[in-house]
């Protein structure tokens, strides 16, 4: 069969032409490359790690991915397919089958759920293989109309495609509705998403449909409301990692740390081979001063998937910065050669740049060079007030400063501690998260409890104003707060200060646009706490082509 057009009139792009076998016993290779050459296949790679196959994967494109289910060096297929998804590394084309042995397959059936297209029970028939491939590919062929909007960037017309297929109950109806759900969560409109995932939920039940309620809860600004529905969830489907993953950021925005951790634990014991889920757990743990379950956690990620896509840089950050704090000079280059050769890479990611700068502070400091801080640290001050400076930066910039306090003398950061925590600092939690982040000197900590202090008895008192009749004085009051500041905090409030008093407001529309600059660019969903990359696919998710690692949307 060719590469294109295969399969009954498959569209192009989904054919049977590379294929990849990924299996632990060299035997099982050897006869599963044996099958795919039959069926057509006319390209076959074969490799017997986890390690191996993601680096293949990352690096060429496959019509087929075989995937055996455990390994003599640990890992399993669904945790390979379950980062490759989360990452955004296979194409919409490229099928993905699993091979698992009789006594897993529940396990790895309700696992696997809503991202292998397949599986296939050992000991199984070529025919059937065939078959299995075949089916996947046609049901991929079924979505390719939502599919191809979404690669147009067309979003209403695939949400509109979505809907029809589920109101239609047409082919593949429930992956369309779960696609156009997500494609509603992603644009930041929270509440028909979430009406749509409730109403699969309700035809349904899959667990990733309530999963997507409370997706959208945390989202939309409701994290009480996640947690209790992501516990509900859990009742039904105790093992499901993703929930887990959820669960713990709405712990965190709740300030609930030490069960944030367990969550995060939860996770892990789940799939244990998991880069992004080691990842998160030890920069969790790092910021909650646990330093030696932070460092093991985010070494073991490292030696596992360094050279991966999924890697993400913050972990090296935070070992530069636990070496920086054991002496280990050697151990702090490594870090810092390979944040450079990443920044070398991909020279205009700020968030890359922001990584090297704190490394070499700390390469500077440590090899004695303590007359050059003070301008990289007035630059660094400067950057504080960056729209896209957000809550993970201020916490790596808060224990590198604490670091340096600590071991080396550097010049006072009192004024930049200060400018960190007032725009931080937007509830008890966040200022709890930040001086944890800054705990390895404890007057550094207990300024930004300060802070938090501070601004919730400031915007306390404009409120107090709004409500004696004194709206106008007290939306003036919040606004130059939020300039001064650019704590989210005290944005949202003046937003909802505008809201509600408008009619008392002269000149509002003026006030609107003003208020409506300052949230797009400080507002508080640039300012939730979160562990990696924002621009990886949350738990829960699925692929999307472009909007996989398109900028957050705003809120409705």
């Amino acid at each position: 069969m060719s590469a294109t057009g295969s399969g009954g009139g498959l569209p192009v792009g989904m054919g049977r032409s590379a294929a990849l076998v990924v299996d632990g016993n060299p035997t099982t290779r050897l006869t599963l490359a044996g099958q795919l050459r039959s069926f057509g296949f006319t390209s076959i790679s074969q490799v017997g790690r986890i390690a191996d196959a993601r680096r293949e994967i990352e690096r060429h494109p496959f019509d087929l991915v075989v995937c055996g289910d455990t390994f003599p060096r640990g890992g399993s297929g669904q945790e390979l397919l379950d980062d490759l998804r989360r990452s955004g590394l296979l194409p919409f084309g490229t099928v993905f089958i699993l091979i698992t042995d009789e006594a897993t397959y529940l396990k790895v059936a309700e696992a696997a759920e809503s991202s292998v297209d397949s599986y296939i029970v050992r000991p199984y028939s070529a025919g059937s293989l065939y078959d299995r491939i075949e089916q996947a590919q046609r049901r991929k062929a079924a979505l390719w109309d939502i599919h191809r909007a979404l690669e147009e960037r067309r979003y209403d017309d695939a949400v509109e495609l979505c809907l029809q297929r589920f109101a239609s109950r047409g082919p593949q109806w429930l992956s369309a509705a779960r696609w156009g759900a997500e494609i509603l969560l992603r644009l930041g409109r929270f509440g028909q998403a979430q009406a749509l995932f409730q109403s699969i939920w309700d035809t349904e039940p899959q667990p990733w449909a309530l999963l997507g309620v409370a997706r959208c809860q945390l989202d939309s600004g409701a994290p009480a409301a996640a947690r209790e529905t992501l516990q509900t969830l859990l009742e039904t489907a105790p093992d499901y990692p993703d929930a887990y993953d959820v669960l713990a950021r709405a712990q965190m925005e709740l300030g609930q740390f030490d069960d944030a951790l367990d969550s995060l634990e939860r996770a892990l014991e789940a799939t244990p081979m998991a880069i992004g889920r080691q990842q998160r757990l030890g920069m969790l743990a790092f910021f909650l001063g646990n330093r030696d379950k932070a460092v093991e956690l985010l070494q073991r990620a490292t030696y596992l998937g360094l050279d991966s896509k999924m890697f993400d840089a913050e972990s090296l950050v935070l070992l530069a910065i636990a070496a920086f704090e054991h002496g280990d000079a050697a151990e702090l280059e490594r870090h810092h050669a390979e944040l450079r050769k990443r920044a070398l890479v991909e020279p205009d990611d700020a968030r890359l740049r922001r990584f090297v700068q704190l490394a070499d502070l700390l390469a500077q400091a440590l090899g004695g060079h303590a007359d050059a801080l003070a301008p990289a640290l007035a630059a660094m001050a400067e950057d504080a007030g960056a729209p896209d400076f957000d809550m993970e930066a201020a916490c790596n910039l808060l224990a590198t400063l604490a670091a340096l306090a600590r071991h080396t003398t550097v010049p006072d950061q009192e004024p930049l501690i200060t400018r960190l925590g007032m725009r931080f600092a937007t509830s008890k939690a966040m200022g709890e998260l930040l001086a944890s982040a800054a705990s390895h000197h404890s007057g550094y900590a207990q300024r930004v409890r300060e802070c938090e202090t501070v601004m919730v008895q400031r915007i306390e008192q404009a409120l107090r104003r709004a409500n004696q009749g004194e709206s106008v004085l007290a939306l003036a009051e919040l606004y130059a707060m939020a300039q001064e500041t650019l704590n989210a905090r005290a944005v949202e409030t003046a937003w909802l200060v505008l809201q509600r008093y408008r009619a008392d407001i002269p000149n509002a529309e003026a006030w609107q646009t003003r208020v409506e600059t300052l949230r797009r660019a400080y507002g508080t969903a640039r300012n939730r706490p979160a562990l990696g990359d924002p621009r990886l696919r949350p738990a829960g998710g699925v692929p999307l082509g472009p909007m996989d690692r398109a900028p957050p949307a705003h809120a409705e």
